[in-house]
Parts: structure tokens; C-alpha cells; sequence
């Protein structure tokens, strides 16, 4: 069965307490929350598939995967795009730095 989702990356200026946070955030997101607290949504921390040379900071990333015909693919971007943005914002303004979240949908392998 091919695993639907979406991945978040970010940037090299990113901690792994960033990581953790966008992850927390992502969780209580409305458009995201109750398809978490039903279980038809995971949201897994992972070692990075694409570490570039001379990173400094942790090599991790968010993975959304779907679990089911819930939401499309479009959509579950749309939401995640949305509410990264704002943790971005919010995280640019509390701490300064640029966290530079890259997301994109995953393939339908799952990679």
C-alpha cells in the first residue's frame, strides 16, 4: 500500500528543538488535530533523506502520513504549508533566525 503524505525539512539554520516544536505545533493545528487524535494521521520525526554537505544542525525532518482516504494529499499540504508558515513567523519573531521549512508532498512510495 502506498504511504500519502507530506514531508517538512528545515533549513540549516534549524535545531532539533525547532524540529521538536513544528512537530508539537503541527499536532494541536486545527486542520491537523483531529485527524492526529483519531489516529487517521501520524507525524514522525526522521533522519533526513537529503543531508547536504556541511550541515551544522541536526539532519531531521517531520513526515505527515496519511493512514486512510481522510483527506488528499493537496489538501493535507495546503494545511501543513499553512500552518508551518505561521510557526515559521511566530518562531522569526520570538527567537530570530530563519528556520527555512521546505515541504513538499511525498511520493506515492512513500519517499
Amino acid at each position: 500500500m502506498a504511504v500519502l503524505g507530506v514531508r517538512v525539512r528545515l533549513g540549516a539554520g534549524a535545531t532539533a528543538d525547532d524540529v521538536r516544536a513544528l512537530k508539537t505545533w503541527l499536532e494541536r493545528e486545527e486542520s491537523l488535530e483531529e485527524l492526529v487524535s483519531t489516529g487517521q494521521l501520524t507525524i514522525e520525526e526522521q533522519a533526513g533523506t537529503e543531508g547536504a554537505d556541511g550541515r551544522l544542525g541536526p539532519d531531521l525532518e517531520l513526515v505527515l502520513k496519511v493512514l486512510g482516504d481522510v483527506v488528499t494529499v493537496a489538501a493535507l499540504t495546503e494545511y501543513t504549508a499553512r500552518a508551518v508558515k505561521t510557526w515559521a513567523n511566530n518562531r522569526r519573531r520570538l527567537q530570530g533566525g530563519d528556520p527555512d521549512p521546505q515541504i513538499r508532498s511525498l511520493d506515492p512510495d512513500g519517499e
